[in-house]
């Protein structure tokens, strides 16, 4: 029992650092005017992001298998440790992003949908399509935008979070996992 307890204070915490890697990142690029309105910044913000991630749940799923479990994790307690990493952390990034549309910019999504609209009106004349054709595509984006609210966001934020974090977790335990060798064994191997 006490070794599922140091994973869950474990993956506090180190859900609450990538929980304000993420924040500092994500005001990074409100700070430079990133927003993601064109191929290029709807692709490279979140590769960015998961960049981050997956290399934050790295180092720390080793960090904890070597130095707090001596050096073996079992793949469920990997597992386990890089869903909570990034639930941890998708809570407080999610916080995050509720204050910020909410009280800091609450104009943003609105500057964002609007750039989105923008590109896509350019992307689709440059494709040759007719005004009629442009603006039934456009009209998807305006119903996103009419059904954005920032508490929806926040709550599929976690869910989708949870998922990807299930997902990845799945892949890097599959290579953090080290069994300790069996029992009576220790000798022989070294």
């Amino acid at each position: 029992m006490e070794n599922k307890q140091s994973i869950l204070q474990y993956s506090m915490t180190n859900g609450a650092v990538l929980g304000v890697i993420l924040i500092i990142f994500s005001l990074l690029l409100y700070l430079l005017g990133v927003m993601p309105v064109n191929t290029r910044t709807i692709i490279l913000m979140p590769l960015a992001s998961f960049t981050i991630m997956l290399i934050f749940l790295i180092v720390s799923m080793k960090a904890y298998r070597n130095k707090v479990l001596g050096g073996y994790i079992s793949f469920g307690d990997a597992f386990l440790l890089g869903l909570l990493i990034i639930v941890f952390s998708s809570v407080i990034s999610g916080f995050y992003s509720l204050i910020f549309n909410t009280v800091i910019d609450p104009g943003y999504m609105d500057r964002v949908y609007e750039g989105v609209r923008n590109w896509s009106y350019d992307l689709y004349s440059g494709m040759g399509l007719t005004e009629t054709q442009i603006e039934e595509a456009l009209e998807r984006t305006s119903r996103q935008q009419e059904n954005y609210t920032p508490i929806k966001a926040f709550f599929g934020t976690l869910l989708g979070s949870a998922i990807f974090g299930g997902i990845v977790s799945l892949i890097i335990s599959a290579f953090i996992r080290k069994d300790p060798p069996p029992f009576g064994m220790e000798n022989q191997i070294q």
